[in-house]
This record gives structure tokens, C-alpha cells and sequence, in this order.
């Protein structure tokens, strides 16, 4: 073996669930997993489970061998930066406290379903290079549906902090579901479109942000390929950036043990840089190798996607507030059809219509951002204006 790496993951998690405006379910779990990766000759193979032993770590040693995974080494220890990322308010929170937030998110009424999760997280990575790192985090999440007269709306957000009122996502996904049983009817054509940061989150994962990926930039699935110090993106700005406080993708160290920095991917539409893990930039990566949980094998994935952009204003035209289906993007084209879920135009739904393009044509069409900056997922933004956007009904 010339090589080896162990990541270890525990999640303790308290979390409540509200049916039909009545506190279901007040609980607490824990999870714990560990990660074997071992290095054979340039081949790579990894094994998990709840507990890591010899037998596991023979076995992952034998995978290597026949793997088709390359990599050389492990990174080496280097200085870690400083971010926040923990709140121990999280961790400290009783289980009175939180039935007294459900009862706040039941007392708005018509709360068809809602769950409310505190979690902290512990990672730790040490590898046969001298790295032995550990890091604590907080988060804070909560999902909520309402009905309201045949109308439905969901709302979702999470925090490193329990700096926001989970009560008023509960009514704006009231107010939200008010509106969607009141229906407008449009003709197909070009709209002017507002985007809510949760659309934008979901659209730019799935239509753009793999383009950045290094990995699918020298395997040819990326038109960004050789757009470098070349205007893509009109007058906006794109940041990856580990290193905010409390953001939701924060942290000192990716999955592989990387130290995490910031990087600027656009700026003033111009194209700067991608980002990677390790396996695909050896020489360089960037620090953005992330699991999706302990027993997965780490991958490119953005840590904060900052969006900025001159103009600011209000939203205008239909508002799209959630997509259905925005995983069918093409992320190799850029081109989109996806359908509009919680929509509106002049305080009524639109329903069945789908929203097409491509996703660097909608970018040049921006008109101007909203001025309240909200992180969803990993994409903190406002709501984004579009001009003459193509809407089928």
C-alpha cells in the first residue's frame, strides 16, 4: 500500500415534524460512518461502514489493485484558514425550545406538512501524508408546505445559525399557496421573468455549474472549455468562496483534506477559472472535493457560489418561485425546458407552462438582481430579473 486515508463523519441531529398543523414527532438521532481509501500502484479504491477495521482495509488494498481510479498521493498537511462554521446555540438546543418554534410554524395555519432540523456535524480526515484534520459544524434547516383553497406552496431554508423566524417561511408558504389557487391565464411568448433564489439555485446546479467542473472541462462536456479570459456571462460575476461565515458550504478543509480558498470564476462576465478535486487536478485542485455523506467517493462540488451583478431592483413579470424537473438540464449544451412550478403573474398562478432556452442566452438577457441575498443550496443570491424570456403555456 503506498498510500491511505481515513474519514470519519458523526451527525447528531434533533428535528421535529408538524402534520397538519399538529406537532407530530419531537426526536433525536445519531449517525457515524468511516471511509477507507487506500492507494496500490497509482489505483485507488475506498471502502466504508460504521466502523473501519483490518479486514476492511485489506479488502479496500485488494480493490485497488483491479481499480480503474488513479491517483498518486494523498495531499500533505499545509495551514488550514479560519472560517466560521459552528454555532453551539445549534448543539445546545432543548427539545421545549423546539416545540415551542413548531408551535410558532403550526399557529400561521393550513401547514399541510413541515420538518425542522438541528444538526452537528463532526468531520475528521488523516491520510498517510501527515494530515490530520477535524472541524465541527452547525446547521439549521426547515421545509414547509401549506394548502389554502386548492392552492399548495412549499418553502424551504437552512442556517449554520438559527438566525430567522421559521414561522415566516411558514407564511410565505401560505401566502404563496393563497395565490396558486387563484389562476391567470397567459398566452405563450416573451416574458419578462423573475427568478426566486430558489429557482436560480435549482436551474444554475443542473444547467451551469458542472460546466465549471475541471473534470468535465478536459473531457470535452463543457463549452467553457476554451472560453478563458473570454466574456461569457455579460456583466455578472461568480465566486466560489469556502471561506464566509456561517455560509452553508464553509469550511477549512474539503473531503479530501485540501485546504479550502477562495476563487473567483467570472468576473465581470469574464471567464477566469474552474474548480476540481483531487483526482482530476492533481497538480492543482482547489479544494472542492466534497461527499455527499461518508461512504461516498469524493467529487467536484461548488462549496458557496456567490452571484453578483451591478443593477438592483424589484421583481416584475411572472415569478417563478420553484421549477419541477430541474435536473434535465443539459449542462453540455446549457439548453433547458422545464416546467414552472409555484408560479405568478399579478398575484395569480400560472399553470402548465414551461420556461426553455439556453442557459448562457438567458444569462446575457439579465436585467437586474433583487436586493435581499439569500442562500439556497449552495447559491447565494437574490431573486434575478430576465428580459425576454420564451414561456409555452
Amino acid at each position: 500500500m503506498d498510500g491511505w486515508e481515513i474519514y470519519t463523519e458523526r451527525t447528531i441531529s434533533k428535528y421535529a415534524v408538524i402534520e397538519n398543523s399538529k406537532i407530530k414527532e419531537i426526536g433525536e438521532k445519531t449517525s457515524k460512518g468511516e471511509a477507507f481509501r487506500a492507494i496500490v500502484d497509482g489505483k485507488v479504491a475506498m471502502v466504508s461502514g460504521s466502523k473501519i477495521d483490518d479486514r476492511m482495509k485489506e479488502l479496500a488494498v485488494k480493490l485497488a489493485r483491479n481499480s480503474q481510479e488513479e491517483l498518486k498521493e494523498f495531499p500533505e498537511k499545509e495551514k488550514l484558514p479560519k472560517v466560521e462554521i459552528y454555532d453551539r446555540e445549534v448543539e445546545k438546543i432543548s427539545p421545549d425550545e423546539i416545540r415551542d418554534l413548531c408551535e410558532a410554524i403550526s399557529a400561521v395555519g393550513n401547514i399541510s406538512y413541515a420538518q425542522i432540523e438541528f444538526e452537528v456535524t463532526e468531520r475528521r480526515l488523516t491520510n498517510s501524508s501527515g494530515v490530520e484534520y477535524s472541524e465541527k459544524e452547525s446547521a439549521v434547516g426547515i421545509v414547509v408546505e401549506a394548502v389554502f383553497n386548492g392552492g399548495s406552496a412549499y418553502e424551504y431554508h437552512s442556517s449554520r445559525r438559527l438566525d430567522f423566524r421559521p414561522e415566516d417561511f411558514a407564511e410565505r408558504a401560505l401566502e404563496l399557496a393563497r395565490m396558486d389557487g387563484q389562476r391567470v391565464k397567459l398566452e405563450s411568448g416573451k416574458y419578462t421573468v423573475t427568478l426566486s433564489p430558489i429557482a436560480v439555485d435549482q436551474l444554475l446546479s443542473h444547467a451551469l455549474y458542472p460546466a465549471f467542473y475541471h473534470e468535465n472541462v478536459k473531457k470535452g462536456r463543457s463549452l467553457l472549455a476554451d472560453k478563458i479570459d473570454k466574456n461569457v456571462f455579460g456583466e455578472l460575476t461568480v465566486k466560489d468562496d469556502p471561506l464566509i461565515p456561517y455560509g452553508m458550504g464553509s469550511c477549512s478543509f474539503d473531503d479530501e483534506g485540501v485546504p479550502a480558498k477562495s476563487k473567483t470564476l467570472v468576473m465581470n462576465g469574464v471567464l477566469k477559472g474552474f474548480i476540481s478535486d483531487l483526482k482530476n487536478s492533481p497538480e492543482n485542485p482547489t479544494g472542492n472535493g466534497f461527499r455527499d455523506d461518508y461512504s461516498a467517493y469524493p467529487s467536484t462540488s461548488p462549496s458557496n457560489i456567490i452571484l453578483e451583478y451591478g443593477d438592483r431592483g424589484e421583481a416584475e413579470g411572472i415569478y417563478v418561485h420553484s421549477f419541477i424537473g430541474a435536473h434535465t438540464a443539459n449542462f453540455v449544451s446549457g439548453d433547458f425546458s422545464l416546467e414552472l412550478g409555484n408560479a405568478y403573474y399579478e398575484g395569480r398562478a400560472v399553470k402548465g407552462a414551461m420556461i426553455y432556452g439556453n442557459i448562457y442566452d438567458l444569462l446575457s438577457r439579465i436585467s437586474h438582481f433583487g436586493k435581499d441575498q439569500r442562500q439556497v443550496g449552495v447559491t447565494l443570491t437574490p431573486e434575478i430579473v430576465f428580459e425576454g424570456v420564451e414561456v409555452k403555456l
